[in-house]
This record gives structure tokens, sequence and C-alpha cells, in this order.
């Protein structure tokens, strides 16, 4: 009988596992910390398991926790991303690896929305002000979405979604993606731009692409110059899109409306990343820098930041663990599916 050791459980991880027990013979266990903070008793009491199961938040599952696993045969994910489990370790020990490949496209685009409207109608800067009995209503002047142009950056499920949303909207949409679909584009009603055009003719720029080698800092300095003044930035992608730095001053110079951003440089759950740190090439007051900025940010009345939330439905939740706990079942069947190896063999 296998012993399938989930970590990172919640209070919803707990009930939703509860009500939906796998439908296989297996030793569960439930754990509300990550591998690495187990204590060396804690990590021999499961070091035994076949298959442990990780959320995001579980930052380092490197060969030092993996190597205390003799047994392992399978990480299921709880997330869609992997940069947190070293696959080479993996590939080296049999292990497989499996993840969510998606969840919350409805859920995300949903909540770039959310951070648009806010952000453009300053719907948390009136709250404040009514909270602190100082209106003044002239203060919170916004504009309308309708007429205006969104361009999105990805045109993969969410980008698509949020396209859908806003032709709700009456917007008119622009996008670009390195690997265009032009069916996507009639199906969806947007229009492929190159990125200087999107850049100089958006009034709205939403970030809806993977962080790569070649995107990093993709809004930059020289990026920025190229945009409308006055356009807003929404960001639930990944932080390093966004040069932090460059941002800032173009928020403080007023070329930049405002931003809704739910992910940022350096956030404490991608600090250990090694794609982003290879990509960074950066040091500690780099770091500490733009850390800073990010401070300084948080007080700027254009801003609107969130802590990485843009995922988090009760929805979406329950659909990330049941595919988690559908991989283990195809897996415990003599079937993997939803490979992380596999892709990760696939030139980017």
């Amino acid at each position: 009988m296998a012993k399938i050791v989930y970590f990172n459980v919640s209070e919803i991880t707990r009930d939703y596992y509860k009500e939906n027990p796998l439908p296989v013979k297996a030793e569960t266990v439930f754990i509300e910390k990550s591998p690495a903070d187990l204590t060396a008793d804690e990590l021999k009491n499961v070091s035994d398991a076949d298959i442990i199961s990780v959320f995001v938040h579980a930052v380092d599952v490197g060969a030092r926790i993996l190597a205390q696993f003799p047994q392992l045969k399978l990480i299921a994910l709880r997330s869609t991303g992997y940069n947190n489990i070293d696959l080479n370790y993996c590939k080296e020990h049999n292990i497989e690896v499996v993840n969510v490949p998606g969840y919350g496209d409805s859920t995300v685009a949903e909540f770039t929305f959310g951070l648009l409207i806010d952000v453009t109608r300053k719907i948390s800067r009136s709250f404040r002000a009514v909270q602190e009995a100082h209106v003044a209503t002239d203060r919170y002047l916004g504009f309308d979405l309708k007429g205006r142009t969104l361009g999105i950056i990805g045109t993969g499920a969410i980008g698509r979604y949020v396209a859908k949303i806003a032709k709700s909207f009456d917007m008119n949409i622009l996008a670009y993606d390195p690997y265009p679909k032009p069916e996507f584009a009639s199906e969806y009603g947007f229009k492929y731009v190159s990125l200087d055009e999107l850049f100089s003719s958006a009034d709205v720029i939403s970030l809806h692409c993977p962080l790569t080698k070649d995107n990093y800092h993709l809004l930059d300095e020289t990026a920025f110059n190229k945009m409308k003044k006055g356009v807003v930035i929404i960001n639930t992608a990944r932080g390093e899109l966004i040069d932090t730095e460059a941002l800032f001053k173009a928020l403080s110079a007023g070329k930049v409306y405002g931003a809704g951003l739910d992910v940022l440089e350096y956030e404490s759950a991608l600090i250990h990343d090694d794609l982003y740190l290879s990509a960074l090439n950066a040091n500690e007051t780099d770091s500490l820098l733009r850390s800073l900025i990010n401070l300084r940010m948080l007080q700027l009345k254009n801003v609107i930041i969130t802590p990485h939330v843009a995922f988090n439905s009760i929805d979406a939740v329950h659909r990330i663990l049941k595919t988690a706990n559908d991989n283990i079942i195809s897996f415990l069947n003599g079937k993997t599916v939803n490979s992380v190896l596999k892709k990760s063999d696939k030139p980017v």
C-alpha cells in the first residue's frame, strides 16, 4: 500500500480531501508545514513516503530535502509552476513529477479586471477616504473602460479569458504573443500586433505570459518610453516581467496612470527559483534595492498591490486539489499524466 504525504495542508485542503478521499488503498498523511520546515524527527516519520504532494508555498524542494525520501516515486504538485523542484535530481533518481497545468483561467482573468477597475475608478482610495473621514470627490475622478484599448501580452488560456471579459466592456483589444494563433484572434475578437505597436497604442497593458530568460524585464524604461502617457499597467503573471525601478519612475512621473500588481520582483516565494536567479544575474544589493522600491510603491496612491492571490478562489483551489489527486490516482494505476519531466525535456 502506497504512503502519500501531503505538505502545505490548509484547512480547505484538509476538508476537501476528507470529503473526497482517494478511491484507492493508500496511507495518507497531512502536514501543515513545507518539507524544508520539518525537524529531523518529523522528516524521519514520513521518510518512507512513496508519493509527496506540495503546494506552491513549498519554496525549496531540492536535493537536500528529496534525499530524505529514499522510496519516493512521485511528486504531485498542487500548482502549475515547478521551479521549486530539483528536476535534475528527480530524473537521476527516477522520481516522476506531475503538476496542475490549468485551473484558474477565469479566476485570474476576473481578478485582473478587479485590479483594473479598482485602479481606473479608485475604489480602494475612495474607501480609505471614507474610513479616514477625508472625502473629497474630485480626488477620485476615474475613467471608463468602454472604448479604451486593452493590450494583452500573452494569449494563453488566461489572456484569452481576459479578452473575453474585455469584449463585454466594449474595449478594443490588441494582443502580442511570440507564438500567435490567428484562430484565437478570430474567436476572441482581438488583433495581433507587434510589441512596439501594442506599447504605443494601448490605454491598458495586462501581462499574462510566463517568465522566460528572453522576457525578463519586458517592461523596462525603454518600453515605458514607448507607451502612451496615462497608461495603466496590470500584472497578475510574474513580478520579474517588470523592471521595478522603471515602473516606479514612470508612476512617479505620471507616465503611468496607475498599476495593479498581484506579483512583484523578489517575492519571498520566488527568491530561490533558479530560473529567476540565472535570468536576473542579481546580487544582494540589487535584491535589496528593488525590495526597497517595492516598499516605496506601496505608498503611491495610484498603485494597488496584492499578495499573489489572483488564483485564490474556492473554485480554483478545488480544481487544483481534484487534478492533483487525479494525477496521483492515474500514477497508482500505472499511467502518468501531466508529467513535468516530459515538458522540461522539450526545447523552450
